[in-house]
């Protein structure tokens, strides 16, 4: 509870950062760019209106855990982006006004946040930059179609971080916005030297996003594989503590951990997750019981991904229904090495017959219901079966 605390008082330090941020910096430039008081008051107000309403996206994002890329554990990465794009928009109106990489600023809001984070902080720098320049709605209106056609094209980048599709759908779309506005604002003739603001802004906002992808890229797919990597590993400091706790559990997280890996690889699905739920889906052994709570406790002090935690939440909770491929999974490989494990004890010289255990298994289970809520198919589920069932001279070893 007490680290709890301390992370939800950071977290409101943080808001009060942004909120007073905003307001400050956004007001002084306005006095910086010369205008007048009535004008300054404006700014002010209007920095911290956008800013009130940003920081409740940013409040319903971590309650509706609509971040991305575990963003939500790490709240000081969208703080630290924000506040660099902040000092940005106000010096932004010193540039031609065909050049503001606005489509940057909304697109990393959302990598380092949410998608209504990207929105909401977008627009409300926009907003500010768009006052201090005294430009009309016109200048606003293009970014903001830019910006949030970006958030929402890149909302649709898949987990395995292919991002070309995305970016290309983004700048296409920014740099005909933009020549749309130089084409209206133009007095006289259409030359192609009017496209060249737009040409370079695009070209910079390529660059900018490119360079926040590999950021990105760095901390929810390098680091993530990494720390799977080291999960997985049958020496990890907690399967060590397991073994410490008793033999018997960690050859069961082993074998479990073998099947669940087979049947992913087999099925096209993340393997390392599913690995990894089948090391450590009783963990909660070391604090006790193995409830819900326990584990949830040892998963939190060794920072497990969410995808990781999340199955095993379901499958912990597994009367209320699996609901995910990868805690089915986990349930029947489980079952299957706990139910021979049982045979062999009780039977230590017969020969058993794994495929009507297997198949018995996956009957009784199925007729149950336990896994009606389940997003698994009926194919997948035979495929599943198939996979386990071949798996006779890996079974022998259990002996």
């Amino acid at each position: 509870m007490a680290g709890k605390s301390e992370k939800q008082q950071l977290l409101l330090y943080q808001e009060i950062l942004l909120f007073l941020g905003t307001v400050v910096v956004s007001t002084a430039a306005a006095f910086l760019y010369g205008k007048t008081d009535l004008e300054v008051a404006a700014v002010a107000i209007f920095a911290a209106a956008g800013a009130g309403g940003m920081l409740f996206s940013l409040e319903q994002g971590l309650g509706n855990h609509t971040f991305l890329f575990e963003n939500e554990e790490y709240p000081q990465r969208f703080t630290i982006i924000y506040l660099i794009f902040l000092l940005a928009s106000v010096l932004l109106p010193g540039l031609p006004y065909g050049g503001w990489p606005y489509l940057a600023v909304f697109v990393g809001l959302e990598l380092f946040g949410s998608q209504a984070l990207g929105i909401a902080g977008g627009c409300e720098l926009l907003m500010i930059a768009t006052l201090l320049s005294g430009e009309g709605g016109m200048l606003f209106f293009v970014y903001f179609i830019a910006g949030f056609t970006g958030c929402i094209v890149f909302s649709c980048m898949d987990k395995n971080f292919r991002v070309r599709e995305p970016l290309l759908a983004a700048l296409l779309i920014q740099a005909a916005v933009l020549c749309v506005r130089e084409v209206l604002a133009v007095q006289g003739q259409i030359s192609l030297q009017i496209f060249i603001i737009p040409a370079v802004n695009t070209v910079v906002c390529a660059v900018l996003l490119l360079a926040l992808l590999k950021i990105i890229h760095y901390y929810a797919v390098d680091s993530r594989l990494k720390l799977l990597a080291e999960i997985t590993s049958p020496e990890h400091e907690l399967l060590v503590k397991l073994r410490d706790f008793s033999e018997d559990e960690y050859m069961h997280a082993l074998h479990t951990a073998y099947l669940c890996d087979k049947a992913a690889v087999g099925m096209g699905m993340d393997a390392q997750v599913v690995k990894a739920c089948g090391y450590y889906h009783r963990i909660g052994l070391l604090k006790g019981d193995n409830t819900w709570e326990n584990m949830q406790a040892v998963l939190k002090e060794y920072r497990f991904p969410k995808e990781v935690t999340k199955v095993l939440e379901e499958y912990a909770q597994r009367d209320t229904g699996n609901q995910s491929r990868e805690s089915v999974i986990l349930f029947f490989c489980d079952t299957i090495v706990s139910s021979i494990n049982y045979l062999f004890l009780k039977k230590l010289k017969t020969e058993l017959n794994y495929q009507k255990i297997v198949s018995a298994i996956f009957q009784n289970k199925v007729e149950s219901g336990m896994i009606d809520n389940s997003s698994m198919s009926v194919r997948e589920l035979r495929q599943m079966k198939k996979i386990l069932t071949e798996e006779k001279l890996y079974h022998d070893l259990l002996r």
